[in-house]
């Protein structure tokens, strides 16, 4: 994709225009701000205008002038064999008006363009405006970059010096023109779709409840739709288009579509009903105020160019139109299009059209069922990114555009489908050469419309070891998946089980497979509980934080342990007890499931509860100021700092403390202990009157101060 060098060009413009001159003109470059399609591969850009003052009055001014864009210039060629470029508009104006200039527009190089020979006349104050128009430009080649924008460089030279100020404007700046929203995809089952009695009526489809899904186009920006009269459009060869393409139907089906399609904004807007709006064929009324409205475009080509739209709006006060027709999409081979355009729009708001996609299709009898795909893009589509004397404009890269709810304000309404799946892990245990062993996860829709997904398996480690059937799906379902160990070496193997419902959502679930040797009368680890490693009390682990594992076997030169397959730090370990950080990338689970694998031989899975906050304070873990082990026989001064080791608060929230009955809310230091993974340190000052020879402190965590969780108290020893 060419990319010019801008840091060159400048060089380039200071060896070709090397001009100094008693007379001179002080011109000063600007460029409205323009949005311009990020798709679009013909964007017309601002305008570039030169106010020039300075010079002799009445002067006839000769220059040379040149533009280079960062992207392709995409403007029309004279012909195939010409460099000459159409569509492109110098003026001058001396105060009586612009006048076309008669230089043309050479195309230099893929992005340059130059007007040679310039003359014109100042103004009897030595003034004149000068504008370049029309210039387009391959947007599409910036590829929505993050501050990608349109940037020209300009380079002039000629009879008298020119003064520019700065000589590199920004003159277009991409968005995604076009957003799109499906209620759901067509779906061909043998009980087909019923054909309504008159093939021709928006209503007589509605009435015969033949099965349909709507399509929503959404501005990306307003003013992305506009009709030819559009001054985006100025010199093109039609309005904004969209292009709808369907493929994957059966031999037999029909489809239909409205022939006109009212805006969001227009009297009455179009829909089936299954978007939010209530179903009807659309009312548009003309008038001084534009709205949204789309036409059926026949006999184009298969990119969406050519042909003329079925139905032009009638001039303002000519009444209102209701809308009832329908066309059928041309099916070849189970695939077609329909082309509609902007045939009116308000530049000033940003609108959206629905319309829903009808099947006429017979029952089959055979039990198939078969989902089709369907796919909008602006148009009509090209691959042709260079000035060419034929291909049309506008025109746009085929993409698949973002999803309009984000716009529209419904991502969460209930028409739509949302994934849910109910597991959050997987873990297989079997012996080398063993028994192939198998689960399943559940895929739920939990809300409207429906929701189609895919299940696949990605794997981190081995190959090939899981089968996972059915590979999709619609709406509920249950999905297995067996871990086949065939000839896998002993060893624990991980991959990832991916559900994906496409804008419905996605979930993976992590699977762990242990394989282990297979030697006979081998025993393997076994866990029987998980504890809080600081007060070994039974209750919920804390992620970021220590826990103790307690069980069996243990023992062994490698010994590992995972949560929900990913692999947690263990900082001890004897043949029936680990303490371990349970993994901080848990935060957000409510559970997981544990294994331990020792020598290669891996437990049964142990669930076990997690939280985001859980303490307790460790034993002979209060140190006084002078860093001694506080104990009655050396007890902490009144007012002093006493200095607290926990774990079970490595959540996100407030960590405070009790002393006594005492609530100390900004301890004197809370946060991890220095150098040691897992373990939290909280240091507070003693009141100094507090009384007795004893006093009880606990540390607490929550998401705030007033829903904290604290720990057991321990006695701290105070001296008198």
């Amino acid at each position: 994709m060419f990319r010019p060098f801008f840091a060159i060009l400048p060089l380039v413009v200071a060896v070709s225009f090397p001009v100094a001159r008693a007379n001179s003109l002080d011109c000063t470059p600007s460029a409205g701000p323009q949005i311009v399609h990020g798709e679009g591969i013909a964007e017309r850009t601002s305008d570039l205008v030169f106010n020039c003052t300075g010079g002799a009055p009445n002067q006839t001014v000769t220059m040379n002038l040149a533009l280079f864009l960062n992207v392709n210039i995409t403007n029309r060629l004279a012909s195939a064999a010409s460099n000459t470029l159409t569509g492109i508009t110098l003026t001058a104006d001396d105060g009586s008006g612009p006048q076309v200039l008669s230089a043309p527009a050479t195309l230099m190089g893929p992005a340059t363009v130059a007007f040679n020979g310039v003359t014109f006349t100042l103004s009897g104050t030595g003034s004149v405006t000068l504008d370049v128009s029309d210039l387009r430009g391959a947007a599409n080649q910036l590829d929505f970059e993050a501050g990608s924008s349109m940037q020209v460089i300009i380079g002039v030279n000629g009879s008298t010096e020119f003064s520019l100020p700065v000589d590199q404007l920004l003159v277009g700046q991409p968005q995604h023109g076009l957003y799109v929203g499906y209620s759901a995809k067509l779906i061909c089952t043998q009980s087909g779709s019923p054909a309504p009695a008159n093939l021709a009526s928006f209503a007589s489809f509605l009435a015969a409840k033949s099965s349909f899904t709507s399509t929503r186009l959404t501005e990306g920006y307003a003013d992305s739709f506009a009709p030819k009269s559009d001054p985006q459009n100025f010199g093109a060869d039609t309005g904004t288009r969209m292009v709808v393409q369907y493929s994957g139907f059966p031999a037999g089906a029909q489809l239909f579509v409205p022939t006109v399609i009212a805006g969001s904004d227009a009297t009455q807007p179009t829909a089936g009903g299954d978007l939010g709006v209530t179903a009807a064929g659309g009312k548009y009324t003309p008038g001084p105020t534009s709205s949204l409205l789309l036409s059926l475009v026949p006999f184009t080509d298969a990119n969406g160019a050519g042909g003329t739209p079925a139905y032009m709006p009638g001039a303002p006060g000519s009444g209102t139109a209701s809308f009832d027709s329908m066309s059928p999409v041309a099916l070849t081979n189970g695939s077609g299009i329909a082309v509609y355009e902007v045939v009116d729009a308000n530049p000033n708001i940003q609108e959206s059209a629905q319309f829903p996609t009808f099947l006429v299709l017979a029952p089959n009898g055979v039990g198939q069922t078969i989902t089709t795909s369907e796919n909008a893009t602006l148009g009509p589509v090209s691959t042709v990114e260079t000035a060419a004397a034929t291909a049309p404009i506008p025109r746009f890269q085929q993409t698949t555009p973002p999803a309009d709810c984000s716009i529209v304000g419904d991502c969460d309404a209930p028409y739509f489908p949302v994934l849910k799946v109910l597991e959050t892990s997987l873990s297989y245990s079997t012996t080398a050469g063993g028994l192939t062993t198998s689960d399943y996860v559940e895929v739920q829709n939990a809300a409207g419309g429906l929701l189609e997904w895919t299940a696949s398996a990605a794997y981190t480690s081995g190959s090939g070891w899981l089968t996972v059937s059915p590979a999709q799906g619609y709406n509920n379902g249950t999905v297995r998946i067996d871990a086949v160990p065939g000839t896998l070496a002993p060893g624990t193997y991980k991959a990832t089980l991916t559900i994906n419902a496409g804008p419905a959502g996605t979930s993976t679930v992590p699977v762990t497979f242990v394989v282990n040797t297979g030697e006979a009368g081998a025993p393997s680890p076994s866990i029987t509980s998980a504890v809080n490693a600081a007060t070994f009390a039974s209750g919920p682990l804390v992620p970021g934080s220590i826990g103790t594992l307690m069980g069996s076997q243990f023992s062994g030169p490698a010994v590992s342990v995972t949560f929900n397959g990913i692999a947690s730090q263990v900082l001890f370990s004897n043949a029936t007890q680990i303490n371990l950080v349970v993994p901080s990338s848990l935060s957000n689970v409510a559970s997981a499931k544990v294994v331990v694998t020792a020598d290669g031989m891996a437990s049964a899975p142990y669930s076990v509860n997690l939280a985001p906050f859980a303490p307790g304070i460790f034993n002979n873990g209060v140190l006084n100021q002078d860093n001694t082990v506080n104990s009655a026989k050396q007890p902490a001064a009144p007012g002093s700092v006493i200095q607290i080791f926990a774990t079970g608060l490595s959540g996100s929230g407030a960590i405070t403390a009790k002393i006594g009955s005492q609530v100390v809310a900004q301890p004197y230091y809370a946060g991890p202990a220095p150098g040691i993974a897992g373990l939290q340190q909280i240091d507070l000052i003693l009141p100094s009157d507090v009384s007795g020879n004893s006093v009880s402190v606990s540390v607490c965590g929550g998401a705030t101060a007033a829903h904290a969780v604290c720990s057991p108290a321990v006695a701290v020893a105070v001296s008198q």
